[in-house]
């Protein structure tokens, strides 16, 4: 008994000191974030955007979207919206491109610690092994440290653009689904994603896909797996189609040599990610095998099919005018911390195997 205690008591340490280092993350990605997003001037399309808020009512966000931008969905500017209208009468004193950049400076903080205290809260059923936790705990907090400082997603996480938005609500919503969340949230995340950006429209049927063929692995029914499916994703995926409908033709690719040279810089850029499918392949081997992680399954099958699924996407993008940036492929950067949840999550039944073999 008192060795059970000794050995409760520093769990409960274990995890006081790993809630410390997720707050000391935390701590210093903000103030990082406000340092850097003090010396950064507006982009010139920032710039527009704000201008082009000023005359949009709310109505109009919602039932057009938001007009001269690559994507229409208008989630991130009915927040940015809302600041404005704040600007004036309460914070009058806070700069520019520091003020109207806090929004996504929030969305990336909230991401990023709802995911790792989620995982920190799965750790309570692992007592058996305190050098299993420790090492679950470094894996969550290397996670939290790549999401919030993987330099694409700490760039845009300091300008006044959907990105961020975009990006912290696929990583909760992947994040749940690793952890097996309920239903309602994986919707209610969903509608929020096709809400803030066009990129949902191949995000949710990659996710509902992936989510079929777990599914069917597990031996559900096909009329199980099709009800379930259509309940959690069809109105996320008809909200995206909406939206996608009010992007406008954009003119940046004037000649066939620009389309030549974007559509090879893409390429360049796509075989430079080799690891978003080695790291989603390894995720799929460790995690398909055991329903308690089939949700890791999902997650990685779902990066795998959007990986493999980008040179499409791409041909799309700069059919309709738009010219390539990575940007439209942030979600790729997330492979690294979901991968290290992942090994978090099955770290105790990898040390089980290789102790048997």
């Amino acid at each position: 008994m008192n060795g059970w205690r000794r050995s409760d008591s520093f769990f409960r340490g274990i995890i006081g000191f790993g809630l410390i280092i997720i707050l000391g993350i935390a701590v210093i990605f903000v103030v990082r974030a406000f340092e850097n997003a003090s010396i950064k001037d507006f982009w010139e399309d920032e710039s527009f955007a704000l201008g082009t808020l000023k005359s949009t009512t709310y109505h109009q966000l919602f039932t057009r979207g938001i007009s001269g931008q690559g994507s229409g969905a208008p989630l991130d500017y009915v927040f940015i919206k809302i600041l404005d209208s704040a600007y004036q009468p309460f914070v009058s004193s806070i700069p520019h491109n520091i003020f109207y950049r806090m929004n996504s400076i929030f969305w990336d903080l909230i991401a990023g610690v709802v995911v790792a205290l989620l995982s920190i809260r799965f750790l309570y059923q692992r007592r058996d092994d305190n050098g299993i936790i420790v090492m679950q705990l470094i894996l969550i907090s290397f996670a939290l440290s790549a999401f919030y400082f993987k330099p694409n997603i700490f760039h845009f996480a300091l300008e006044m653009r959907p990105y961020a938005l975009w990006n912290s609500l696929w990583y909760v919503l992947l994040g749940l689904i690793m952890l097996r969340g309920i239903s309602i949230w994986t919707l209610s995340l969903g509608v929020l994603l096709a809400l803030t950006s066009s990129g949902a429209l191949v995000q949710i049927p990659a996710l509902a896909l992936a989510q079929f063929f777990i599914r069917i692995f597990d031996k559900a029914t096909l009329s199980e797996v099709l009800k379930e499916t259509m309940l959690i994703f069809i109105l996320p995926f008809f909200i995206a189609v909406y939206y996608a409908l009010h992007i406008p033709r954009f003119t940046y690719i004037s000649s066939l040599h620009e389309y030549q040279a974007y559509t090879h810089g893409f390429y360049v850029y796509w075989i430079s990610r080799w690891y978003v499918p080695v790291l989603s392949g390894i995720g799929i081997f460790w995690s398909a095998w055991d329903l308690r992680w089939r949700g890791c399954a999902v997650v990685f099958i779902t990066m795998l099919l959007l990986y493999f699924a980008a040179p499409v996407i791409n041909a799309k993008i700069l059919s309709n005018g738009f010219f390539f940036t990575t940007r439209q492929y942030l979600y790729h950067d997330l492979v690294i911390p979901l991968f290290c949840l992942m090994l978090a999550m099955v770290l105790p039944r990898i040390g089980r195997f290789y102790e048997n073999t």
